[in-house]
């Protein structure tokens, strides 16, 4: 009832919709870029920085924000000296993701040709594909020789619509289970390391390690009421292939001892919060928690530190790269786009910035690897390769905010598991 009681209080002043996970890349946006914050390059809103290459070349607007690393620079740096034909200017979005869609949305719905290629997150594509206002890609990936399968799996699928690829990966961001290496046995963090292991193990091991070292709780993740719910919930029931045995693994690990009473207002910030102040034993979260841990008022470090897969797979957010229907430089939009996400282009941008690559030959770059100590732990790596997007549709915001009222209303106990499990399915069949 507690937990029921303080869902309610705070379900009924939030506004439903797609929040902190947002477009379940919200958060990992904005996190990203706290992580990896620099000092004062970033551009602002709507700066334009124009090309400095010879030459009269075509000219390819980019729409995208600004995470001041200098990595979208070195790589429209990269791409003008590859060729002579064509150049690029780069016009900044906002980095609050909600007015970079609406603005988007106002250009595109106007017929707008301004921006050739558009930053877009993983969960517009559907949407903007639904309403004309993206480029299929699919004909000039057959001519460039690309493959879906070049690709990180849940980016691609993120970017597909009616079976067709509309926007192509910048980098994936996933779900993943941090947990205290100096508290779990070596035993228990192999198995968690190797993904080889299911929700009740898990909670078991949850239960069995809350307390040690001062811990509260054995696990926290995001159950409140908001995009995050989905996309946890896409995890635990394997992508929504096991609606049924997915929720009644989640009802039970919300209503055992492992998870704190108000468990169900947890969203990213409380369960980072939790593990970051050595609160709890495991946390489910974005990998932007790992540079939390690095700060010098953080109680867990790094060293203290170990990461998991998630079982149903991790679900995806990050970024793809887009071309507008209505672009009058489509040639050179597609030389850039392909640039920008082929093995040289992953390599600059996420050796510069720090991101995990969306091509999959760039993992094995070494100046990547370095740029990102993740890539080298077993756990996040065996994440990176089950990675699962969330529902496939033209109305996702709809969708969402009906998934979310009714998987809270099953986890608050005001609904039973048969009657949820119709519900879900019935709104996933209607896309």
């Amino acid at each position: 009832m507690k937990r029921k009681v303080a869902a309610v209080m705070l379900s009924a002043v939030m506004a439903v919709g797609l929040a902190a996970c947002g477009g379940g890349s919200d958060e990992t946006g904005k996190t990203t870029s706290e992580a990896e914050e620099q000092p004062s390059s970033k551009s602002e809103e709507g700066d334009t920085k124009e090309s400095s290459a010879s030459g009269g070349r075509e000219e390819i607007t980019l729409f995208r924000s600004d995470d001041g690393n200098g990595a979208v620079e070195a790589v429209i740096e990269g791409f003008e000296a590859s060729q002579d034909q064509y150049k690029v200017k780069w016009v900044t979005a906002s980095n609050d993701t909600d007015q970079t869609r609406s603005q988007l949305n106002t250009a595109f719905s106007a017929g707008s040709s301004e921006y050739d290629l558009v930053s877009i997150d993983t969960v517009w594509a559907g949407d903007m594909a639904a309403a004309g206002y993206i480029e299929p890609l699919d004909s000039y990936m057959m001519k460039a020789k690309r493959s879906p399968a070049d690709y990180n799996k849940g980016s691609i699928q993120a970017g597909t619509y009616n079976a067709k690829t509309y926007a192509l990966p910048l980098y994936p961001d996933f779900g993943v289970i941090f947990f205290r290496s100096d508290i779990v046995s070596e035993e228990d963090a192999a198995k968690l390391r190797s993904g080889d292991y299911t929700w009740d193990e898990f909670l078991s091991m949850a239960e069995k390690y809350k307390g040690q070292s001062g811990t509260k709780a054995g696990f926290t993740f995001q159950a409140n009421q908001y995009e995050g719910l989905v996309c946890n919930a896409n995890e635990y029931t394997a992508n929504f292939t096991d609606v049924k045995g997915g929720l009644e693994a989640m009802k039970k690990i919300v209503d055992s001892d492992a998870t704190p009473d108000d468990i169900l207002v947890y969203q990213e910030s409380e369960a980072a919060n939790s593990y970051v102040n050595g609160d709890t034993v495991f946390s489910r979260n974005w990998p932007y928690v790992w540079g939390l841990l690095a700060a010098d008022d953080a109680a867990v470090k790094q060293e203290q530190t170990d990461v998991a897969p998630i079982p149903g797979g991790s679900c995806i957010g990050g970024w793809l790269l887009a071309m507008n229907a209505k672009s009058e430089h489509k040639d050179g939009a597609w030389a850039f786009l392909d640039y920008f996400t082929s093995l040289e282009g992953q390599k600059i941008f996420c050796s510069k910035g720090g991101y995990v690559p969306g091509y999959n030959a760039a993992l094995d770059d070494a100046g990547v690897k370095e740029a990102n100590q993740l890539l080298g732990k077993e756990g996040f790596i065996k994440a990176l390769e089950n990675t699962i997007a969330r529902p496939s549709s033209d109305k996702y915001e709809e969708l969402s905010d009906a998934l979310q009222i009714s998987i809270h209303k099953f986890l608050s106990g005001e609904s039973d598991l048969d009657t949820t499990t119709s519900d879900v399915e019935g709104r996933l069949n209607q896309g």
